[in-house]
């Protein structure tokens, strides 16, 4: 299945693909290091929730286009629960790539219909609840200040930058309250996540004024 995946890496401007199920996560990835799989999950929910929203108006989308900063996401189904996603540069013949995409679906589909997990699950396993993170008693300029650089980091990095905001939040506050003069501690949390030196530089001149 790698090879399949390695075809289409093989296009002009593709830089990464991964087969998700949307229940038991990534199968297989060609992604590049600075997309994560949990940034490919994240898009992955979004995907989701709009083929959801697509079914009930008794549409069946075969092919989505998701479009964030300088990248695009496209989302083929090859068979359910099986998604195929094909990370490209924004500049990318899309045509070119879904059409090269659903050509290879159909052994794509074929191997994967071949592949048969089976989780067990305990009926007393407890699932935990997601939280939101805790930001008591934070001042109006530290307020502002985390609204211009989750808007920032959305604007680099699109849809996935909420769940690596919520993360970096989350371990920001563990220890000590959210506070302006602590800016820095997020925002080097942020960058860690994501991981590319390109983007993390244009997240960084976008929130400049508060650093």
């Amino acid at each position: 299945m790698n090879i399949i995946l390695k075809e289409i890496l093989s296009l002009p401007e593709v830089v990464g693909s991964c087969v998700i199920d949307k229940d038991l996560g990534i199968q297989l990835s060609e992604l590049p290091a600075f997309f994560s799989e949990a940034m490919a999950m994240e898009a992955n929910r979004h995907i989701g929730r709009m083929i959801q929203m697509a079914e009930m108006r008794g549409l069946e989308p075969q092919t989505i286009s998701i479009s964030f900063g300088k990248f695009i996401i496209l989302a083929l189904s090859i068979s359910k629960p099986f998604l195929l996603l094909i990370l490209c540069k924004s500049g990318c013949n899309t045509s070119l790539v879904t059409t090269t995409a659903d050509m290879l679906a159909p052994e794509l589909k074929k191997i994967l219909e071949q592949t048969i997990i089976t989780i067990e699950y305990s009926p007393t396993d407890s699932i935990p609840e997601a939280t939101e993170p805790a930001l008591e008693q934070v001042s109006l300029e530290t307020t502002q200040a985390l609204e211009h650089i989750k808007q920032s980091l959305f604007e680099t990095v699109g849809p996935v930058a909420e769940m690596v905001f919520d993360d970096c939040i989350e371990k920001w506050t563990e220890t000590n309250q959210a506070d302006i003069s602590r800016i820095s501690e997020l925002v080097d949390c942020i960058s860690r996540e994501i991981n590319s030196p390109e983007l993390d530089e244009e997240f960084k001149k976008k929130i400049s004024s508060i650093l």
